[in-house]
C-alpha cells in the first residue's frame, strides 16, 4: 500500500490486476500458482478496504490466429509464442469449470469480509469424449500456389506486411533457370518459421532463431519457401520495433550470394474448402525429405488432413480435441472455424477446447493443416472430456 501511495497519493485503493494464475508459452512448463498465496494477497487487500479485479478470474481460449508473442527472458533466445489455450490456471478453467482449490481460497476470504454468501458451488459442465478420429491426407498447401493467390513478382523477397498479409502464411517461389547441384542455401531474417521445398520435395525447416544455418540443396525447377506468421508481440516497447515484429524473410542466399527473382503468393490457412476435394498426392521428384526434431518431414511439404465424425443431438456438448505427438505443428479447423494453432512438438498444450455450439447434428468436418511431420499411429487425434495442457515441453522445437 505504501508503494501504491507513492504513485497515487489520493483516491481509493484499487488493484486492477490481482494475478490469479499466469500465462503459458509454447515450449515451456505449464504455469501453476499457489492458491494459498492468492488467498493471502486477497486478504491483505480486503483488510485494507481495497478494491480488487482478478486477472484472470476465468481462463479462456485465443481462437483463430490471434495468439501473440513476447520477448524471451533471455533476449538471445529471441521471442516466445503463446499457445492457443489461455486457461491461465485461473479459478474458472478454460471451459468454465471451477478449480476448487483457488475457488475456496478466494471464497473463504470474501465470506469473512462479506458474510452471508450461500451460493452453491457451480458444477462442471458435461463434456463429449471417447471419439477417435482418422484424418486422411486430402491436399497440400502448395496446391494454392497459382494465379488466384499471386501477390507480386519482385527482384528481392518482400516482407508480409509489405504484401498486405498480416496472418497465416506467404509462399516465396523462385523458378530455377540453371540447375543448382549441391549448392549451399540460407534463408535469412526468417520471421517466424520457414518451410523449404526444392522441386516439390520438403527439405528443410528454418526456425526464427536459426536463420543463419545453411543447408545443401539440388534444384532443377523451383525453390519454394512457405513462411509462417506465428503471432505478433502484443505488449511492451517492441510492439513498435519493426525489425523485431515484421513477418516474412529478408533474403535468400545461394553459395553466399543473394538470390533474386521471387514470386509471392498468399497461402490461406483459414479456408478448409480449398482442400475438401480428394486428390492424388504426387510422388517426389527427386531426393529425400529432411528431418525436424528427429521426425521425417512430410515428403511433399505441409499437407491438409480431414475427417468427418457424425454426432447425435445429445452429443452436442463442449469437448476437447487431443492432438498427440504423432503430429508436429499446424492448424486445427472444426466445421470451417479456425480453432487455432497446435504444436505438440513444443508442448505443453495438447488438447484444444471446442465449444459445443460449434458442433452440429450429423456430419462434422475436422481439418488439420500439418506443417512438418505426421506419423501414423492409433488414437493420434481424438475427442476427450479431459483437458491436457500440462504435458511435456521442448523449448527447442
Amino acid at each position: 500500500m505504501r508503494r501504491f501511495r507513492k504513485h497515487q497519493s489520493r483516491g481509493p485503493f484499487v488493484n486492477s490486476e490481482l494475478y490469479a494464475g499466469w500465462c503459458d508459452w509454447c515450449g515451456q512448463e505449464h504455469q501453476v500458482t499457489d492458491p494459498d498465496h492468492l488467498g493471502s494477497m486477497l486478504e491483505t487487500l480486503l483488510s485494507r478496504d481495497a478494491s480488487v479485479n482478478f486477472y484472470m478470474w476465468h481462463g479462456g481460449s485465443t481462437f483463430g490466429l490471434n495468439t501473440g508473442a513476447s520477448l524471451a527472458d533471455d533476449p538471445s533466445d529471441g521471442i516466445v509464442f503463446s499457445p492457443q489455450s489461455y486457461d491461465y490456471n485461473a479459478p474458472a478453467s478454460e471451459p468454465g469449470d471451477v478449480r476448487l482449490d483457488k475457488y475456496w481460497a478466494i471464497r473463504n476470504v470474501t465470506e469473512k469480509h462479506f458474510p452471508g454468501n450461500k451460493m452453491p458451488v457451480p458444477r462442471d459442465s458435461k463434456k463429449l469424449g471417447g471419439i477417435t478420429l482418422n484424418p486422411h491426407q486430402s491436399g497440400l498447401l502448395t496446391d494454392q500456389i497459382g494465379p488466384d493467390s499471386f501477390l507480386l513478382f519482385s527482384f528481392l523477397p518482400h516482407k508480409m506486411e509489405e504484401l498486405g498479409v498480416f496472418e497465416g502464411m506467404v509462399a516465396y517461389q523462385h523458378e530455377v533457370k540453371t540447375p543448382l547441384e549441391g549448392v549451399s542455401m540460407s534463408v535469412l531474417g526468417v520471421h517466424d518459421r520457414a518451410y523449404v521445398l526444392v522441386d516439390g520435395t520438403f527439405v528443410q525447416v528454418v526456425k526464427r532463431e536459426e536463420d543463419t544455418v545453411s543447408f545443401t540443396i539440388t534444384a532443377y525447377k523451383t525453390i519454394t519457401i512457405l513462411v509462417e506468421n506465428m503471432g505478433y508481440i502484443n505488449y511492451g516497447r517492441h510492439m513498435k520495433d519493426y525489425a523485431t515484429q515484421y513477418k516474412g524473410i529478408r533474403n535468400v542466399t545461394i553459395n553466399k550470394s543473394v538470390w533474386t527473382q521471387w514470386s509471392h503468393y498468399k497461402i490461406d490457412v483459414r479456408n478448409p474448402q480449398l482442400f475438401d476435394k480428394p486428390r492424388e498426392i504426387p510422388g517426389r521428384v527427386h531426393g529425400m525429405p529432411g528431418k525436424v526434431n528427429g521426425k521425417q518431414l512430410l515428403p511433399n511439404g505441409p499437407a491438409v488432413y480431414t475427417d468427418t465424425v457424425n454426432l447425435e443431438r445429445g452429443q452436442l456438448m463442449d469437448t476437447f480435441i487431443n492432438i498427440t505427438q504423432s503430429w508436429s505443428k499446424g492448424y486445427l479447423i472444426v466445421n470451417g472455424i479456425m480453432i487455432g494453432r497446435y504444436w505438440p512438438d513444443a508442448g505443453p498444450q495438447f488438447t484444444h477446447y471446442i465449444p459445443g455450439v460449434w458442433l452440429k447434428k450429423g456430419a462434422n468436418t475436422i481439418t488439420l493443416i500439418e506443417l512438418q511431420s505426421q506419423e501414423a499411429a492409433p488414437d493420434s487425434v481424438y475427442f476427450t472430456n479431459t483437458p491436457y495442457i500440462d504435458g511435456p515441453f521442448n523449448p527447442k522445437a
